[in-house]
């Protein structure tokens, strides 16, 4: 099995059209972005709409396709995985970007003839929209739990997922992820009851990016994968004999 697992599905709106430029060494390199939009409703009965963006990246000759094929306003499927880069400015203001960078594109209808046939956002066929995160790695703190005013649980913890790839020159490195993990309400008891730093576990959950401002007017985003599943890997803990095992850990998967 692979040392770590960082994959992302999306079904969303092209919003603008792919940027194509060559690199120094010669490679194809088309950027552009999407939207997914999701729909739910609040304890109080409220229905809200939310929308995400993501900064896709697509390489090589799956760019020269993306440059033909992808148009604005046309819905899309996109598979890859997530790639956090960061540089500084001229002012020496460090900057953060958290992009998808995709193995599969699959253009489908657009805008205008995409149907949401049920309230929540999806048909039988597919959904009008999809937000998916799938992430196998090892914590690098341990949770961190918290209540919000109304009395909800959230906890929150990193999460650090290694792969393998090849280089452009055939040498096969080790590349590391670290992923902003944000769970709710029983999960988020849960995480914070069994989890710990070095712990190896199976994510999934959807993308979110919040923003907020600093007394200096400076704005911060931060991209966080909200979590609605978590299952423990690896050996399994000692339990003393007053506690359950929970629900989540019952289905573990072997490494």
């Amino acid at each position: 099995m692979a040392r770590g697992l960082n994959k992302v599905m999306v079904i969303g709106f092209v919003e603008r059209e792919p940027e194509v430029r060559r690199t120094s060494t010669g490679q194809w390199v088309a950027s552009f972005c999407v939207s997914t939009n999701r729909r739910w409703t609040t304890n109080a009965g409220e229905v809200k709409e939310a929308s995400e963006w993501f900064n896709l990246v697509a390489w090589d000759q799956l760019a020269r396709v993306a440059s033909e094929l992808v148009q604005c306003d046309q819905r899309i499927y996109a598979e890859g995985y997530l790639q956090t880069r960061s540089w500084d400015d001229t002012q020496g203001q460090r900057h953060v970007r958290t992009e998808i960078v995709a193995c599969k594109l699959i253009p489908m209808d657009s805008r205008d003839t995409a149907v949401d046939r049920n309230p929540d956002g999806s048909s039988e066929e597919t959904p009008l929209c999809l937000n998916r995160v799938m992430v196998i790695g090892n914590l690098g703190r341990d949770p961190e739990m918290r209540y919000t005013p109304d009395g909800q649980a959230v906890t929150s913890f990193s999460l650090a997922a290694t792969r393998t790839r090849a280089s452009v020159d055939g040498d096969r490195r080790d590349t590391t992820e670290w992923f902003n993990i944000v769970c709710w309400g029983n999960l988020a008891e849960i995480c914070n009851q069994y989890l710990s730093k070095g712990r190896r576990v199976y994510v999934e959950g959807e993308l979110r990016t919040r923003g907020w401002e600093q007394p200096d007017g400076r704005k911060h985003f931060r991209t966080e994968l909200v979590a609605n599943e978590m299952i423990m890997l690896g050996p399994r803990p000692r339990f003393r004999s007053d506690e359950q095992t929970p629900a989540y850990y019952q289905d573990e998967l072997a490494v």
